[in-house]
């Protein structure tokens, strides 16, 4: 077991309880149950009559570890393989840059009028390992472009991907490779699968040669899900659907749930549950999370934003003329600034930034917005000053976006969530 993560440690409880012997490779030694043993990175494979490893997402595919199994002819199985292999389902496949883990949530909340015994799992946080042997309708999965790169050909009924922007490069090394690992996703020879994206997207990259069915979602005229943001629904060849009590904000969520409704339509989810799941959908912490509301400023919580694509998808639903503060901040990726820049010129916004992200955004930031950039440690000392700041410019939002990785100061981006409502909860309670 190479990697002993979470995926790594469900992975192994699995084989366990097959009788295989399981030892780990990893820099921190987890001793006992389930593993039989901990190994260094000097394996010898000639010491194992037969053997397999089982690969977290995370390790390179050039470790050397990796590269000795090669040339020893020793299989390498990723932890989705693994649930595969167990899995006698259907599975529902999500991946993309942005909206990953809200589509995947979507998606399954609404098929469970229809599918009741189905469970979402992948990178979403519950292992496919957990629950691959369950007699499940479907299993709807969150991958990540390292999960399909590690993992053969999956059997998806339907799947999708949602967007491509700049991500992860520090492990793909170009764009060409970020988008092949995605389109792993993809059966390009088999009539039966269903592959969902969007008017963008199919724009932008065109696949060609193939016989999978093809929808998409998005504004255009003909397309397969109409959003129709004014109108407050989505529009399909089967259905109107209603979005009038969708309860996440944004234009990109409005694109996540047309996404969801196509796969959810595709895979026989009758249109009358499927709205009827719409409007109970709670949506997922520290993605466009509302917050609370204190008199008219809004306050969300969108920590989960790790990169420019993110955020600025956030932006979308944001008009020339609503005044918002927007904080940004932590430990920039290697994107473009320039459509950033192009976005926030057209915005009445006022922008905090703290972190990393301060040495190399704050000039060109400060070159387009002069006083309306606001320099800050951390993000204590952006939230106490925010509210003061919302007063003046009489702010409808609060947006904590940060289009930043958390690492600089937090473990992750779920600990910077919880760090900045408790922050807007502590404020207000001064107040």
């Amino acid at each position: 077991m190479f990697g002993g993560g979470s995926s790594g440690i469900s992975a192994a409880n699995l084989l366990k309880k097959y009788g295989k012997k399981i030892y780990l490779i990893d820099k921190k030694k987890i001793e006992g149950d389930p593993f039989d043993g901990y190994l260094s990175d000097e394996i010898n494979f000639m010491e194992f009559e037969e053997s397999i490893i089982v690969k977290s997402p995370g390790i390179h595919p050039s470790h050397k570890i990796l590269i000795a199994a090669r040339e020893n002819n020793v299989p390498v199985f990723s932890e989705i393989d693994i649930g595969c292999i167990f899995f006698t389902g259907k599975i529902i496949g999500v991946t993309g840059t942005d909206g990953k883990s809200t589509t995947t949530s979507l998606v399954w909340h609404l098929i469970k009028e229809d599918f009741p015994n189905s469970k979402a799992g992948g990178n979403l946080g519950v292992p496919f390992t957990v629950f691959c042997e369950e007699k499940l309708d479907f299993a709807v999965l969150e991958l990540s472009s390292y999960q399909l790169e590690d993992s053969m050909p999956i059997d998806f009924v339907a799947c999708t991907i949602l967007n491509l922007a700049p991500d992860h490069l520090e492990r793909h090394g170009t764009m060409d490779n970020y988008l092949q690992a995605k389109l792993k996703i993809l059966d390009f020879d088999n009539p039966k699968k269903i592959y969902i994206t969007s008017d963008e997207f199919r724009k932008k990259i065109p696949i060609k040669n193939y016989n999978f069915v093809q929808k998409s979602f998005g504004e255009e005229l003909l397309t397969d899900a109409l959003i129709l943001e004014q109108e407050n629904s989505i529009r399909t060849k089967k259905f109107t659907y209603s979005t009038k009590n969708f309860v996440l904000k944004g234009r990109h969520n409005l694109s996540n749930l047309a996404c969801a409704i196509l796969l959810a339509e595709s895979i026989g989810s009758h249109p009358t549950n499927i709205q009827k799941q719409i409007k109970t959908f709670q949506g997922l912490t520290h993605r466009f999370e509302y917050v609370k509301k204190i008199g008219k400023l809004e306050i969300i919580n969108d920590s989960k934003s790790t990169n420019l694509h993110s955020m600025l998808a956030g932006l979308k639903g944001f008009d020339k003329k609503t005044p918002f503060i927007l904080i940004l901040g932590g430990i920039p990726k290697k994107e473009e600034l320039s459509p950033m820049l192009e976005v926030l010129q057209t915005k009445n916004v006022v922008v905090f930034l703290y972190g990393e992200a301060v040495s190399s955004w704050e000039k060109p930031l400060r070159d387009i917005l002069g006083v309306n950039l606001i320099v800050k440690e951390n993000l204590k000392e952006v939230v106490d000053n925010s509210f003061e700041i919302s007063e003046k410019m009489n702010s409808k939002y609060l947006l904590f976006s940060p289009a930043c990785a958390s690492f600089d100061q937090y473990k992750n981006f779920e600990e910077r969530g919880n760090h900045f409502k408790d922050l807007v909860n502590r404020r207000i309670d001064l107040s």
